[in-house]
C-alpha cells in the first residue's frame, strides 16, 4: 500500500512537471527562433517535442528538439540536420537561451563559430560581444570578424627550449592585435592585410 501511494504521489508530481514542460517550451521555441534570426538563421524552424514515457526518475517525458532549417521543410532531430556552420549557430542560440535562463555566470566557446565566415562570422562575434554584457565570456576561435569584437584578445602559441615545447598565453596590445587579426584573416602581415585588419578591428571596438 505505501509502495503504491509513492508511485501515484510520484506520478502526480510527474504530471505537473509535464504540463510545466509543455507550457516553458513554447516559450522556449519563441526565444530560440528570435536568438536564430539574429544569427541570420531567418527560416529556422524549432520544435521541442515532448512525449510521454513510463515513470523514471525525471518524470515521464522524453523530450527531443526538432528543427528545420529551410522553408516547406520537414522537422527532423537536431542531430541529423543542418550544415556545419548552421548547426554551430544554431547551437549558440541555445547557449545563449539556456545560459539566460539558467543564471549561469561563465560562458565557454570552443570554435563555436566553425563553418561560417563573412557577415554571418560578423553577426555570430556581434552576438557574443552582446552576451559578455551580462556574463562572462571566453572564445576559442580562428575567426578575425569574430576575435575582434574581443574586449581583451589572447594569443596562445607554443614555444620549444632543448627538451620540451611550452604553451604560452599573451594579452595583447592594439598593434599586436591589427597583427594576429592580419595574419589569421590573410596569413599575411603586408600593408594591405594590416589596414583591413585596422578597420575591422576599430568597426568592431566603436
Amino acid at each position: 500500500k505505501e509502495r503504491d501511494k509513492a508511485y501515484n504521489n510520484a506520478k502526480q508530481q510527474a504530471l505537473k512537471l509535464h504540463n510545466i514542460r509543455i507550457e516553458q517550451a513554447v516559450k522556449l521555441e519563441e526565444e530560440i527562433m528570435k536568438e536564430g534570426r539574429e544569427l541570420l538563421l531567418n527560416n529556422l524552424n524549432f520544435h521541442a517535442e515532448i512525449n510521454e514515457t513510463e515513470l523514471t526518475k525525471n518524470g515521464m517525458d522524453n523530450v527531443e528538439f526538432m528543427v528545420s532549417m529551410n522553408k516547406g521543410e520537414e522537422l527532423k532531430p537536431l542531430s541529423s540536420v543542418a550544415s556545419g556552420g548552421e548547426v554551430s549557430r544554431l547551437l549558440l542560440a541555445l547557449k545563449v537561451v539556456l545560459s539566460r535562463l539558467s543564471g549561469t555566470g561563465l560562458m565557454i566557446l570552443d570554435e563555436i563559430d566553425t563553418g561560417v565566415s563573412g557577415k554571418v562570422a560578423l553577426k555570430v562575434g556581434e552576438k557574443i560581444k552582446k552576451i559578455s554584457s551580462y556574463m562572462q565570456v571566453i572564445v576559442i576561435s580562428h575567426l578575425a570578424p569574430v576575435a575582434a569584437w574581443a574586449l581583451n584578445q589572447y594569443l596562445i602559441y607554443k614555444e620549444d627550449d632543448d627538451t620540451s615545447t611550452h604553451t604560452n598565453v599573451k594579452l595583447l596590445n592594439y598593434e599586436e592585435r591589427i597583427e594576429q587579426l592580419a595574419i589569421i584573416s590573410n596569413t599575411s602581415t603586408d600593408e594591405n592585410a594590416l589596414k583591413a585588419a585596422k578597420e575591422l578591428l576599430d568597426s568592431c571596438q566603436g
